[in-house]
């Protein structure tokens, strides 16, 4: 995810030392293994204050090439997936790289934001041996491609089988293409796309529903005799104008997203040039919500013209700011390239439950979030993506190779 050069500058600025080993005084419970069915839970555990949290990775192997996300599968094999940009799916067992699930190479280009940057299981992944992945061809389009494999256990995808679904067309430029996919509690499978690229959002995207840039898709990837079809309760479905994949729209570049386990929707969109958000959209709520790009960034105003009468914005929960663009930015929450993450729900650390986890690739830092307070930020340059655990255990991984488990520790 490329940034001006600027940013580059707050890695040395902003960044204190990364925790890599297990602190002393990491908020966890004793484990004779690192399976969550060796965990005992105490009945009662009191969250630890967010103010004094803090994420504490833990190097588990190196030597993975950009990569960009982590994945598990309802497979049972506790295999971790990490998407590497150039086009690659490796498979991580313990603490060793184990193989290459996906090699898409031939057929993605990367570089810059572009590169293979989506995968999801199917929730049934167990019987049906599917998954979806998201990258970006030559001529910069986004597809959205379904793949399959012999077997649950297998160790790397039938290459013949690949169908193409979705091809959002891209403007030209190369920055700004999204890409995160997941599953929702509906069974449906979200695709959040980029606003096209360049700055500022020249062709106004993010605001315009003929266009499947800058939004929220939401399709259904199971319906009988077609690659995917259109729910039914989509918010434009009948819409003669609007394309009827959109379920929100406003967004910039939601570049990393997840939903809770409650079905709340965590999108991290990074900002333009002031400021970075993160929204929440609580379970069953999100159709027609318009997120505000490009008529705010942020909280803020960006661009009047495009703010509509009588709509309803949707305001994030967390904004950060860029501390060379906007005066009296605090330290601590200074962010150039939001990543998004996860609420943890893990069993290892039971003061923790609840927190949501995020990052920044500009500062190189990650923080814990709950109830509108910011933990303290840790270092982890170069931090691209993270992901889950089938224990829901949470993960993380930087461009320069490394993979982490995420603890917390209490300072």
């Amino acid at each position: 995810m490329s940034r001006p050069a600027r940013a580059l500058a707050l890695v040395v600025a902003l960044v204190s030392a990364a925790v890599l080993t297990v602190p002393a005084d990491a908020v966890r419970l004793p484990v004779t293994a690192r399976s969550a069915t060796s965990v005992s839970v105490p009945s009662a555990v009191v969250p630890a204050p967010v103010a004094r949290l803090r994420v504490a990775p833990m190097l588990v192997t190196s030597g993975l090439v950009d990569p960009v996300l982590v994945r598990a599968a309802p497979d049972g094999t506790s295999r971790l997936f990490v998407v590497e940009q150039a086009g690659r799916v490796r498979t991580v067992v313990g603490r060793r790289v184990t193989g290459t699930f996906l090699d898409l190479t031939g057929i993605v280009a990367s570089g810059g934001e572009r590169g293979l940057l989506g995968l999801a299981f199917a929730p049934d992944y167990a019987t049906s041996h599917l998954l979806w992945v998201t990258y970006t061809r030559a001529d910069g389009a986004l597809v959205l491609a379904r793949l399959a494999t012999r077997t649950a256990t297998a160790g790397s995808v039938t290459p013949t089988s690949r169908r193409t679904l979705l091809v959002v067309p891209h403007p030209g430029f190369g920055n700004h293409n999204g890409g995160d996919i997941a599953f929702g509690p509906d069974g449906y499978l979200y695709l959040g796309t980029g606003d096209g690229g360049s700055g500022g959002d020249p062709a106004a995207n993010g605001q315009n529903l003929h266009y499947l840039l800058g939004k929220m898709l939401r399709i259904d990837v199971r319906c009988s005799g077609h690659l995917y079809c259109v729910p039914p309760t989509n918010p434009y479905v009948a819409s003669s104008t609007a394309r009827h994949e959109i379920w929100m729209s406003g967004l910039r570049n939601p570049w990393r997203w997840s939903f809770d386990t409650n079905g709340t929707q965590w999108i991290g969109d990074v900002g333009q040039d002031a400021y970075e958000e993160v929204d929440v959209i609580p379970a069953g709520t999100g159709a027609r919500r318009n997120l505000g790009w490009s008529c705010r960034e942020g909280k803020h105003v960006f661009n009047a013209g495009r703010c509509k009468p009588g709509v309803v914005y949707t305001t994030p929960v967390l904004e950060l700011c860029h501390p060379d663009s906007v005066a009296g930015c605090p330290a601590a929450r200074a962010a150039e390239a939001l990543i998004g993450g996860y609420v943890y729900r893990g069993a290892a650390y039971p003061a923790a439950v609840g927190t949501y986890v995020l990052g920044d690739y500009a500062t190189g830092r990650v923080w814990p979030f709950r109830a509108g307070v910011l933990g303290v930020p840790t270092a982890l340059p170069g931090i691209s993506g993270f992901g889950l655990q089938d224990d829901r255990e949470l993960y993380a991984v930087t461009l320069s190779g490394q993979l982490y488990r995420l603890g917390f520790r209490v300072v």
